[in-house]
């Protein structure tokens, strides 16, 4: 169920992709510590443009599903329960944010693994496989700055010394957690290609080698947009158009996708705005990533159901 239109169009947008983190990267190399507007206007860029369109279209993802199943769809029932989804993981967030974030990194972990191993078969062992992939890259990325990265967990949980004593751990054990996490990653993929084979694309799993390389050079947020907008969601639109059927560009998807991505900009302006009148006292990075987290959740559920299908 993918289309071929869309995986033809991919590698002419991964080499835009490339381009552009190859160019940063090199600046950060060559320049040393560049002007935080820089990694600013690369994070927005590609978290805007791609990583929020690439879920602006779920509504058509659930409609196709229901119809897949034979029921009834209805656009105002699946908002509601979208962001009655939304509201109450950002309420989670609010009581608890130590186990919010918790549940934030292992869905997120299964949310790219889950993307980056399709079209991959539904065997147990390869939910486990894609399970440690995505945790892998996540920690990798997290890894880039890992005392930036620290400092957020510290503030986005106000001040858990329990979750700064973990992250603080898992850093200084940093290359021990990268061989056991590769090492079950190799075992439990050889054991489930065994029993349900999965077809490598090469061309892609090389293009996913070099954005994690390009990632390597760059500080935490530029890494985390490049491989979130440039690789994760880019891969997501192709996955997204072979289930629709249909022979849409990436263009035209994009397009479907924007009265729900400016929707969604306009709900993330109003909360800056809210921030810079009201709570300016506060630190408005921990904000914008809950935003992220709790707008994650029912985008991956819509995303798991299609994944399902085959």
């Amino acid at each position: 169920m993918y289309s071929q239109n869309i995986w033809k169009q991919l590698p002419q947008k991964r080499l835009w992709v490339f381009m552009a983190g190859f160019s940063l990267a090199l600046l950060h190399q060559v320049v040393g510590e560049v002007h935080p507007a820089i990694d600013y206007t690369f994070f927005g860029f590609f978290v805007l443009l791609v990583g929020i369109p690439h879920g602006a279209i779920d509504h058509l993802v659930e409609e196709k599903y229901h119809a897949i199943q034979k029921k009834s769809f209805s656009l105002g029932r699946f908002l509601l329960k979208y962001v009655l989804q939304i509201l109450a993981y950002g309420l989670l967030w609010l009581i608890m944010p130590a186990l919010s974030l918790l549940l934030f990194l292992l869905i997120s972990a299964w949310h790219f693994g889950e993307s980056d191993m399709q079209p991959a078969p539904r065997h147990s062992l390869w939910k486990v496989n894609q399970l440690l992939l995505g945790s892998l890259v996540l920690f990798y990325i997290l890894m880039r700055e890992p005392a930036f990265t620290g400092d957020l967990i510290y503030r986005i949980t106000r001040e858990s010394n329990l979750t700064q004593a973990i992250w603080a751990w898992a850093a200084s054990n940093a290359g021990w957690l990268y061989g056991v996490s590769a090492f079950f990653l190799v075992l439990t993929g050889y054991f489930a290609q065994r029993a349900e084979p999965l077809q490598w694309q090469q061309s892609k799993w090389i293009s996913f080698l070099l954005i994690m390389a390009l990632i390597y050079f760059l500080p935490l947020l530029p890494a985390f947009a490049l491989y979130f907008g440039g690789w994760h969601s880019l891969n997501t639109f192709g996955h997204m158009s072979g289930f629709l059927d249909n022979k849409k560009t990436i263009w035209q998807l994009w397009k479907a996708a924007l009265p729900f991505t400016l929707l969604a900009i306009f709900f993330l302006a109003v909360i800056a705005y809210v921030w810079s009148t009201l709570f300016s006292h506060i630190d408005p990075l921990p904000i914008l990533f809950i935003f992220i987290a709790v707008i994650t959740l029912p985008h991956l559920l819509v995303m798991n159901k299609m994944f399902s299908v085959r």
